[in-house]
């Protein structure tokens, strides 16, 4: 358990605009007040030319398919925001894995 991002790790089934506006006015927030990292990176690569997530309103119109990738700072706790706009199938807020720890700085037992 991590006590930064403890409050992002569970997964929500979006099925509405409504829902999907809650859970991106939570995240922007945790994003502003450094709780969670924006990567940029990994939701470009996966959706190219898809709106920055910071510059996205949180109460629509949204694109057709929204797919955001987060991190936490501390434990490296990875996150995602996958909602299918278009067709209504709605999406998820979920834990999607985990930063090697080399890269988010967590401390590494030393050997002997």
């Amino acid at each position: 358990m991590c006590t930064v991002c403890d409050a992002f790790d569970t997964k929500i089934e979006i099925r509405s605009p409504g829902q999907l506006e809650s859970v991106c006015v939570k995240v922007k927030a945790a994003v502003a007040d450094g709780t969670l990292v924006y990567n940029s990176f990994e939701s470009d690569r996966e959706l190219i030319g898809q709106q920055s997530f910071m510059e996205l309103d949180p109460a629509g119109p949204f694109p057709d398919v929204l797919r955001y990738h987060f991190h936490c700072k501390r434990c490296g706790n990875c996150y995602g925001l996958f909602v299918e706009t278009y067709h209504g199938a709605g999406g998820t807020w979920s834990l999607v894995g985990n930063l090697p720890s080399l890269i988010v700085g967590v401390s590494q037992p030393q050997p002997g």
